[in-house]
C-alpha cells in the first residue's frame, strides 16, 4: 500500500505540474512526465548493454579456417589449432557494409514502398539486356545500341503491363522484377499482367507540396476481378513471343489452377520453366512445370487443404536440376520430401511431428540433407538436424534448451552453432559433425547489463481461448523494478497468420519499461510454429482466434500482485494495428488504451489473395468479414483510442483509417488521431505513443483518483 500510495503521489504531482506548465512546455511535454528522465539516461546505455558473443561467420574453401567479426574487428579462427589468428592484413576494422539503397521515388510505376520497379536484366553472358519500358519489354545489347520492342500491348490505356508485377503479385507473392534469362541467354521470360478488369485506387500522394499528385492503382478487393497473370517466352533466335498455357487449356475462372501464378524459374537445362499457381481461394497449390518448345504446362506436385488454404516454399534443386526437396504440410506438420521433375516422390526426408524451418545445405557427395526444425524444447527454439537423402538417419545435433544458427563447413565436417535464449546471451561455439563441441569461439559480455542492473525477459506459458493449445508470453520489466510495487503494462502485437510472433533469440529490454512500464508481447494460435490443426482453427475466425488469445495472455499476468489490470495499453502496427483497436473494442476489461497504427478495418477494403485466403468470399461469407472488421465493434469502444495513418499508405489504403473514423464518429466515440502527411505504412512517433500512453494509463488514472467526478 506505501508503494501504491508514492506512485499515486509523484503521479498527481506530475500531472498538476503538468496542468500548471506554460503553454510553449505542451509542445515538449514528455519532458516533463513521470519516467521520462530515467527513459532519457537509460535508453542509450541500454542498446549496448550486451556485447554479443554472435558471429556472422565466412569459411574458407578448404574449411580449415573462417573469418569474422567481433568488436569491429576482423578474425580468423584456425580450425586445427583451434585457435584465433590474425587474418591476412592485420585484426584491422572490419570493412564498411554496402551503401544504403536511395529511397525509391513516391509516384510513376514504383510504388510508395519501394516495389514495382521497372525490370532490368542482363543475360547469362554479359550480351543483352532486357527490360522494361512504358508497360513493355523490349531487349537491347548490353553495351548500347539498337533497342527492340517485344511487346506492343502494354500501356496504361490497355492496362496490361509487361515485366512489372502487379500490386497484387508485389506485395502478396514477393513478384519484384518478373523476367528470367534462360541458362543459356536464348530465351527470355516474363510475367505479362492483364489489369483491364480490376478496380482502380486513387492514392494521392505528395501533399504537402503546393500541386499534389495521384498513383493510380490496379487494387482487386475482396470479390472483384483479379489481374490475369501469363507466362510468356521471347526466342532470341527466331524472334518469336510465345504465351505459355499455366492453365492448360482452361479459361481464368475462381477455380482454375493458375488463377495466381508466380516464382517462375528455369530448369538447369533450360528445357522448361517452373512455376508456381494456386486456385483463387488457395485451397490448391502447386509446382508447375512449362515446356517453352510447345507451350504446354503440367502439374509436377500438388498440394491441398479444402478446409482452409494450401501454402508452400520455394523448392530447393538438387546439384542435377532434376531432384528437389519439397516443403508439404500434409501430414500437418511441415516436413521435407524429395521428388523429382516427372512428379515422382523419391523419399519422404522427414517425418516430424514438429515443423521443420529451412534446408541449410544439401551434402549430395555424402549424401545429407542438413536443416533447422522446431524440436527444442519448445516450439521456439530451433534446432540443427541431419537427415539421408534416403530419409533415414534422422539426428537432432544441437542442445534442445538452447535456439541455434549454424553456419556448415564446405566440407561439412564442422559446423559454427550461435546458441542463445530468451535469458541467455549469444555463445558462439564450434562443433564437429557429430554436434561434438571443439572449441569456444565467442561469448557474451554483460558486465554493463548487470551494472545498470537489467533484467532478462521472463517466459511464461498460458492457455489458449478454447483451453486446447499452449501459448507463450514474454514479460519485460524496467531496470529499477520493485515487486512490491503495482506496474501499468504495455502490450506489443502483430498475430497476423503464419507470422513469426514469439521467438528465443536473446535481447535486451525494451527501452520503453524505463518509463515505468511492464512490457508484454504474447503469442496467438495464428502464430506460426505449431502446426496446421492449430493455424486452422484461424480460417474464417480472424478478429477472434488471435483477439480473444491474446486477452487470455493479458489475463494471465493478472496472478502476479506486481501488475496493475487497470492500466494495460497495447500497441501495433498494419495487422498489429488491427490487433490493437480490436482487442480494446473486444475485450475492454483487460485493455484500457490502445494505439492503431495503420490498420486493416474491414477485409473488404484489404486485397484479395490476402483476405480470401483467410476469409474465403465476401458474399457468402459475409459473416466472417463482418467477424474480423474492426468497424464492428466501433460502438462497443470504452477506453482511450489513438489512430494513426498515412496519406500515401499503397498498402492498407488510407480509408481504412477513414471509415473506423466515421464509424466511430457515428457511434458518438471520444478518440484521438495522428496523421503522417505523405507517409506511407508506418507508426505514429514513439514519442507521442508515450505521452499517450503515460496521459492515460498514469496522469489521467491519478487525477481521477483525486477528483473522480470530473
Amino acid at each position: 500500500m506505501r508503494h501504491r500510495l508514492t506512485w499515486f503521489a509523484a503521479s498527481l504531482a506530475a500531472a498538476a505540474a503538468l496542468a500548471l506548465a506554460p503553454a510553449a512546455t505542451a509542445q515538449s511535454r514528455i519532458r516533463d512526465m513521470p519516467g521520462y528522465d530515467r527513459w532519457a539516461d537509460m535508453s542509450p546505455r541500454i542498446t549496448g548493454a550486451v556485447k554479443q558473443g554472435s558471429v556472422n561467420a565466412e569459411w574458407s574453401p578448404d574449411s580449415k579456417s573462417f573469418e569474422y567479426t567481433l568488436d569491429g574487428r576482423r578474425w580468423r579462427f584456425d580450425v586445427t589449432t583451434r585457435s584465433v589468428v590474425e587474418p591476412p592484413g592485420g585484426a584491422g576494422p572490419s570493412a564498411p557494409g554496402p551503401a544504403a539503397s536511395p529511397p525509391a521515388p513516391s509516384s510513376g510505376l514504383v510504388l510508395a514502398r519501394g516495389r514495382g520497379k521497372e525490370s532490368d536484366v542482363i543475360s547469362p553472358d554479359g550480351q543483352m539486356r532486357a527490360f522494361s519500358r512504358g508497360r513493355n519489354m523490349w531487349l537491347a545489347p548490353a553495351a548500347g545500341g539498337p533497342e527492340i520492342q517485344l511487346t506492343m500491348d502494354g500501356s496504361d490505356a490497355s492496362r496490361v503491363r509487361h515485366g512489372v508485377g502487379s500490386y497484387l503479385y508485389l506485395e502478396e507473392f514477393s513478384v519484384s522484377q518478373p523476367v528470367w534469362w534462360s541458362p543459356d541467354g536464348r530465351k527470355l521470360a516474363w510475367m505479362r499482367y492483364d489489369e483491364a478488369k480490376v478496380e482502380d485506387y486513387f492514392l494521392q500522394l505528395d501533399q504537402t507540396q503546393t500541386l499534389s499528385t495521384m498513383l493510380v492503382q490496379a487494387y482487386p478487393h475482396p470479390g472483384t476481378m483479379n489481374p490475369i497473370a501469363d507466362l510468356m517466352v521471347y526466342d532470341v533466335a527466331t524472334g518469336q513471343t510465345k504465351t505459355l498455357d499455366v492453365r492448360e487449356g482452361a479459361r481464368f475462372t475462381d477455380e482454375v489452377i493458375g488463377h495466381y501464378v508466380w516464382a517462375a524459374r528455369w530448369t538447369k537445362d533450360g528445357s522448361e520453366i517452373l512455376v508456381r499457381r494456386t486456385d483463387r481461394l488457395q485451397k490448391h497449390y502447386d509446382l508447375a512445370a512449362c515446356s517453352p518448345a510447345t507451350g504446354k504446362c503440367r502439374s509436377v506436385v500438388r498440394e491441398s487443404r479444402p478446409g482452409s488454404w494450401a501454402q508452400g516454399a520455394a523448392p530447393n534443386f538438387l546439384s542435377d536440376g532434376k531432384r528437389f526437396i519439397w516443403t508439404s504440410e500434409r501430414t500437418d506438420f511441415r516436413n521435407f520430401y524429395l521428388y523429382d521433375l516427372s512428379g515422382k516422390q523419391l523419399a519422404q526426408l522427414t517425418r516430424h511431428a514438429f515443423e521443420v524451418v529451412d534446408i541449410i545445405k544439401v551434402d549430395e557427395a555424402a549424401g545429407w540433407v542438413w536443416y533447422t526444425a522446431r524440436s527444442g524444447d519448445n516450439h521456439m527454439k530451433v534446432q540443427l538436424h541431419r537427415v539421408r537423402l534416403d530419409g533415414t538417419g534422422d539426428v537432432r545435433l544441437t542442445d534442445p534448451k538452447l535456439t541455434h544458427r549454424v553456419i556448415i563447413s564446405p566440407d561439412s565436417k564442422y559446423f559454427i552453432d550461435v546458441e542463445q535464449a530468451h535469458d541467455r546471451p549469444p555463445v558462439t561455439r564450434l562443433r564437429d559433425f557429430h554436434g561434438k563441441q571443439m572449441a569456444q569461439v565467442a561469448t557474451s559480455d554483460t558486465t554493463d547489463f548487470d551494472t545498470l542492473g537489467l533484467k532478462a525477459a521472463e517466459l511464461f506459458t498460458f492457455t489458449s481461448a478454447d483451453g486446447r493449445t499452449q501459448l507463450h508470453g514474454m514479460l519485460q520489466f524496467p531496470s529499477n523494478f520493485d515487486p512490491a510495487k503495482s506496474y501499468p503494462m504495455l502490450v506489443q502485437v502483430y498475430g497476423g497468420p503464419g507470422s513469426a510472433g514469439l521467438n528465443e533469440n536473446y535481447a535486451t529490454p525494451n527501452s520503453l519499461a524505463e518509463y515505468g512500464f511492464l512490457i508484454l508481447r504474447v503469442d496467438a494460435r495464428t502464430n506460426a510454429g505449431k502446426g496446421r490443426k492449430v493455424l486452422d482453427t484461424a480460417y474464417k475466425q480472424l478478429g477472434i482466434v488471435e483477439m480473444d488469445d491474446i486477452a487470455a495472455g493479458i489475463r494471465a499476468t493478472w496472478a502476479r500482485p506486481y501488475v496493475d489490470r487497470t492500466r494495460v495499453g497495447i500497441y501495433g502496427t498494419s495487422y498489429g494495428g488491427t490487433v490493437a483497436a480490436t482487442v480494446l473494442m473486444r475485450h475492454p476489461d483487460v485493455v484500457q488504451a490502445a494505439v492503431s497504427n495503420s490498420p486493416v478495418t474491414d477485409y473488404r477494403l484489404y486485397d484479395t489473395a490476402y483476405s480470401e485466403r483467410f476469409l474465403g468470399l465476401p458474399g457468402p461469407d459475409a459473416a466472417a468479414y463482418d467477424r474480423a472488421a474492426v468497424l464492428t465493434y466501433a460502438d462497443q469502444l470504452v477506453g482511450d483510442l489513438l489512430i494513426y495513418y498515412g496519406t500515401s499508405d499503397d498498402n492498407v489504403h488510407p480509408k481504412n483509417a477513414l471509415q473506423l473514423i466515421k464509424a466511430l464518429q457515428a457511434a458518438r466515440k471520444s478518440f484521438e488521431v495522428q496523421v503522417g502527411p505523405d507517409k506511407g505504412h508506418t507508426g505514429v512517433d514513439q514519442t507521442r505513443m508515450m505521452e499517450f500512453f503515460i496521459e492515460r494509463l498514469i496522469l489521467d488514472r491519478a487525477a481521477n483518483e483525486v477528483n473522480p467526478a470530473r
